[in-house]
């Protein structure tokens, strides 16, 4: 792309900006692709709502060791201060016209790098830090899950004497409700993608990349790894109520759980990237971010996966990659094309769907993926002792 077009890119960009508040533009083509209704705000609204936001405060009781886990992360301590403290953010800033003033309390860079909470009479207030419920979601009001995700039946059960009728009602009520649980682990995959991804074109246009990527299975295991509710050791790296046998077939393992975990994360990326190259309206850096994660991820699944595989048959990532095949090819005979928008998006439905199927796998029977050496191997990176 030469300077030139660059130029007239960020130009385009700063001034539909300026026009619209806050990065608004972005998040309009961001929600279009979606299928979601845009909010007529000044801060676009996150995907989490800050109106039902409680806090860390609200967890500390039950989740103690989860909550020191978290504040010993990045998450809860660099995230918020880059915004106020790194260079970078002053040029991103000026760039896309936010006033220095407005970067860590009145911006779209608050949806990732803190978390959003407004009060009864609708002002917005900026909790430092990315918070339990950025990742599982906003879990206040009548109808949240707070109230409802560690009831175990009538007053005083325990979570042991739960019964499987309760258990299934329990879990439809907070999933109904927003909850994204560790059982679910696609919603909670894919939560992670959506701030680990820059889906902004006009930001991705001002310099903001993807830095030193994203793979899942390092950064869950990693210095965010908290998985010490029942058990702070035997489960630190797989969430601990998913290899309980009370509610699930027994037999379930941290093996397996990775090797989902890896796979999906492959998958997520792949129809997150689609999606937010279908938002793309020019080719530019942001397109070219994208079509390179593409590539990178179709090419793990299809060539370094299910090529290497002998006995192994998957068949959601072989739907996932055929979806996918035509686009790739597509993008490697004439690049990018903001009219194949509806290309994009048909594919990116397709692998969603398929990565929905795969998460329910208990990944047992996927041994022979160990042998192929694409799993990154522990001990991680500022992965948290408890």
């Amino acid at each position: 792309m030469s300077s030139a077009s660059r130029t007239s890119v960020l130009a385009r960009s700063a001034a539909l900006l300026v026009l619209t508040g806050i990065c608004v533009g972005g998040w309009q083509q961001w929600a279009r692709a979606q299928d979601i209704a845009t909010p007529a705000e000044t801060v676009p609204a996150a995907i989490v709502d800050p109106s039902r936001i409680e806090g860390h405060a609200k967890c500390v009781d039950c989740h103690a060791q989860e909550i020191k886990a978290w504040q010993a992360s990045k998450h809860a301590t660099r995230a918020f201060d880059l915004l106020r403290t790194a260079p970078t953010s002053l040029e991103y800033a000026k760039k896309l016209g936010i006033r220095p003033t407005d970067i860590a309390r009145n911006s779209l860079c608050t949806t990732c790098h803190a978390t959003q909470q407004r009060d009864e009479v609708g002002r917005l207030r900026i909790l430092g830090g990315v918070s339990c419920e950025a990742c599982h979601n906003a879990s206040g009001g009548d109808d949240g899950w707070l109230n409802a995700h560690a009831v175990y039946g009538p007053r005083g059960t325990r979570r042991e004497a739960e019964s499987a009728e309760h258990y299934a009602q329990r879990t439809a009520t907070c999933e109904t409700a927003g909850q994204f649980r560790s059982a679910n682990a696609y919603q909670l995959v894919k939560r992670c993608f959506d701030c680990h991804v820059v889906r902004n074109e006009a930001l991705a246009e001002a310099g903001h990349d993807h830095g030193d990527g994203f793979e899942f299975v390092t950064k869950a295991l990693g210095e965010v790894r908290h998985n010490f509710f029942l058990d702070r050791h035997g489960n630190a790296e797989v969430a601990t109520l998913w290899t309980d046998p009370l509610h699930h077939e027994a037999g379930r393992n941290a093996a397996g759980r990775k090797r989902v975990l890896f796979v999906l994360g492959q998958l997520i990326d792949l129809e997150t990237s689609l999606r937010s190259l279908a938002t793309a309206t020019d080719e530019s850096d942001f397109s070219d971010l994208m079509v390179e994660r593409i590539e990178d991820a179709w090419g793990l699944l299809a060539e370094d996966l299910l090529e290497e595989l002998e006995e192994t048959k998957i068949a959601e990532v072989t739907e996932a990659t055929e979806a996918v095949e035509t686009v790739v090819e597509k993008l490697d005979d004439d690049g990018f094309d903001p009219n194949d928008q509806k290309l994009y998006l048909e594919a990116a439905a397709t692998v969603g769907k398929a990565a929905r199927q795969f998460a329910a796998r208990n990944g047992n029977q996927l041994e022979e993926v160990d042998d192929l050496d694409l799993i990154p191997e522990g001990p991680f990176e500022g992965a948290y002792q408890p």
